[in-house]
């Protein structure tokens, strides 16, 4: 209770802020000035349990805490064909249980870029730069282990565009520490553990072509050349991985009907090469490996702004045909590990590949969404999830023999107090099936609130 009515007080008090402090030009007016300044403070109370041993018995992962993140940056436009932009960001953390002091975490760069258009057809961004392409499914968070504090690329995006088309080259290095730019406080001290982007240093190649030259249809394409080296774990830990190279070709199609109705799907199939274990006598392996989702969607042109949408998910798992000496079969997620799809989900990975790894799965998804009233907006979604793939013949204390994942029921509600100030809350429930050893349900619960301001001059 005290932390809701916490929420409620800092919700007033960023109204009145938002409210004083607003100053967009009006609707329908052009943005003026050679600089944007903004800034965005997002509060996150959260709180769950069993949703990575799924047993009572253990509360290790019991958990409540604050999440604190403070964004502020600056653009500058000095011609119509150059943008500059920096950011810095900074989240700290107050937990609640077990009971610990804020961790004020470092201050760092989540954006420092140059864009630049040459002409009409071509253009580069290079630099710190957020990059999501499509639903996200192969690209969208650079750095899974620092949470959702930031998702930034150090990238070079060079594009060339004509009609309704663009083919982007891009090139990626996103190392397992922050190296390329300075950060303030960072954790160096004796016994501090400084903060992880990855557990490996990455790299990519890749090509994405996006097209809509046809009315009601969208035909995205991209090929990625990845390399995933260094794990700075111990080679003794079972998620140790060596060093690999994998590509990834895919395709994803999105098709507007009449009368509300949509597709869209996605498919991309992997292919690479992934070292012995250093200092063992494990062989190089091959790697091959698919994922894809086909979702189909109906709008009602009702008051409530109804959306039905039902979709099949499925990313491959290790082929128990193939021994450990053989060929990977597992589907990479490659830049895609954030929670897509659940919250709650992406800790039940953490014993298996690692947080937001999703992998070895296939799960329907059914969802209705509504909008009440204009700010505020409604969802529900249920997952029906399995694997692949059994995790294995001897059951552990995590895993079982069976291959029911078990069912997620997530409901959220976001509502806007002003174009600057918003809020949202989410709750999921976990039921777990047979995959697992432990068979107690497990919740997540977060309750947000967030302010945007920016203006021109």
């Amino acid at each position: 209770m005290q932390s809701l009515i916490k929420l409620s007080r800092l919700a007033t008090a960023l109204t009145l802020t938002s409210w004083v402090l607003a100053q967009e030009p009006p609707k329908g007016q052009a943005p003026k000035g050679i600089f944007e300044v903004g800034f965005e403070e997002r509060v996150r109370l959260e709180d769950y349990d069993n949703i990575i041993d799924h047993n009572d018995a253990n509360a290790s992962d019991l958990k409540s805490y604050y999440r604190f993140r403070t964004r502020a940056w600056i653009t500058a436009n000095p011609t119509s064909d150059l943008e500059i932009s920096i950011g810095v960001n900074n989240e700290n953390r107050k937990i609640v249980h077990p009971n610990a002091a804020i961790n004020a975490r470092e201050v760092f760069f989540d954006t420092f870029y140059v864009d630049y258009k040459f002409s009409k057809a071509w253009s580069v961004r290079v630099g710190r730069q957020n990059i999501m392409r499509g639903e996200g499914f192969v690209i969208f968070d650079g750095g899974a282990l620092d949470g959702s504090r930031a998702a930034y690329f150090n990238a070079l995006d060079l594009t060339y565009a004509w009609s309704k088309s663009k083919l982007e080259f891009l090139a990626i290095s996103n190392p397992s520490k922050d190296k390329y730019l300075p950060r303030i406080n960072e954790a160096t001290g004796l016994g501090e553990s400084p903060q992880r982007l990855n557990e490996r240093d990455e790299q990519a190649l890749g090509l994405y072509f996006t097209g809509k030259e046809w009315t009601g249809t969208s035909l995205e394409a991209y090929y990625f050349l990845k390399t995933e080296t260094n794990d700075y774990r111990a080679i003794s830990n079972a998620q140790f991985q060596a060093d690999r190279r994998i590509s990834t070709l895919g395709s994803r199609a999105v098709q507007d009907f009449q009368d509300g109705w949509s597709v869209n799907g996605e498919f991309a199939y992997q292919w690479g090469t992934q070292d012995g274990r250093p200092g063992t006598t494990e062989a190089r392996r091959d790697i091959g490996s698919w994922g894809g989702y086909l979702r189909v969607k109906k709008a009602l042109d009702l008051s409530w702004k109804p959306t039905f949408s039902a979709a099949y998910i499925a990313m491959s798992g290790q082929d128990p045909n193939s021994s450990v000496t053989s060929k990977i079969t597992t589907w990479d997620p490659i830049f895609s590990r954030w929670p897509r799809w659940s919250e709650l989900y992406i800790y039940s990975e953490v014993p298996e590949k690692g947080v937001a790894y999703s992998t070895n799965t296939g799960m329907w998804e059914a969802e209705v969404r509504l909008t009440p009233s204009k700010p505020l907006e409604l969802r529900a979604t249920f997952y029906k999830m399995a694997a692949m793939e059994a995790p294995g013949t001897v059951p552990g204390a995590t895993f079982s023999t069976g291959k029911n994942r078990g069912d997620i029921l997530q409901f959220r509600a976001d509502y806007k107090f002003s174009p600057e100030f918003k809020g949202h809350v989410l709750y999921e429930h976990l039921t777990p099936g047979d995959f697992y050893t432990g068979k107690n349900a497990g919740h997540f619960l977060r309750l947000e609130l967030s302010y945007l301001f920016k203006t021109r001059f």
